[in-house]
């Protein structure tokens, strides 16, 4: 068999994989595996919730391929709209409390990382941040992940959610006000103002 081109697109890879195509549909895995795993992740709040939820969502794309409508939606939206549905669903499966491990807001530093002293500071920042988001209502946090974290726009998260674009901003604004709010109570003042946020794009 002929090696594939590694830029082959995804409409490309997804037709095949929907004609029965396995090489097509591991080249799909391959590629959007750390997406799902940290979305599903900073969701679910455990790394071995994640595992699970990225393993369902590809048993799952695996079956239901030939359901995905590109005019819709570009993939990587139909995708985490099927990791966020997973991802509830597992959380309303299993309802214990479990901290948010790995989720790290982007920040711009305001001096170099190469500092010892430096680098303990911003990983305390991280864990503050963590915390933070992993108390906020599942609403206000998942736009704040599609957004913030994985860079959608505001239009890619209201179909991922399944809400309107107004609805999308509302809940991103509340949200990071909430963030913000938490965060007050218990960062040092200095790091929130190193803290800054990624926008959403628009």
């Amino acid at each position: 068999m002929e090696p594939r081109d590694p830029k082959e697109s995804d409409r490309e890879l997804l037709q095949r994989a929907a004609a029965g195509d396995l090489e097509a549909f591991a080249a799909i895995y391959r590629r959007y595996q750390q997406i799902v795993y940290r979305f599903a992740r900073a969701m679910t709040g455990s790394s071995d919730a994640a595992e699970d939820v990225t393993q369902e969502v590809f048993v799952g794309l695996i079956a239901d391929i030939a359901r995905y409508d590109p005019e819709r939606a570009a993939f990587t939206t139909y995708l985490y709209g099927i990791v966020r549905n997973v991802s509830r669903d597992r959380l309303r499966r299993d309802r214990r409390a479990v901290p948010i491990d790995a989720v790290a807001l982007v920040w711009r530093e305001e001096s170099p990382a190469d500092d010892p002293l430096e680098c303990l500071e911003n990983a305390q920042l991280a864990a503050v941040i963590r915390k933070a988001l992993g108390r906020l209502p599942s609403r206000y946090r998942e736009v704040i992940v599609l957004c913030d974290l994985h860079g959608l726009s505001y239009d890619e998260a209201a179909l991922v959610v399944g809400a309107s674009v107004g609805a999308v901003r509302s809940r991103l604004h509340r949200g990071r006000q909430l963030l913000r709010l938490r965060l007050a109570r218990v960062a040092p003042a200095q790091s929130r103002r190193q803290m800054n946020p990624a926008r959403c794009a628009i």
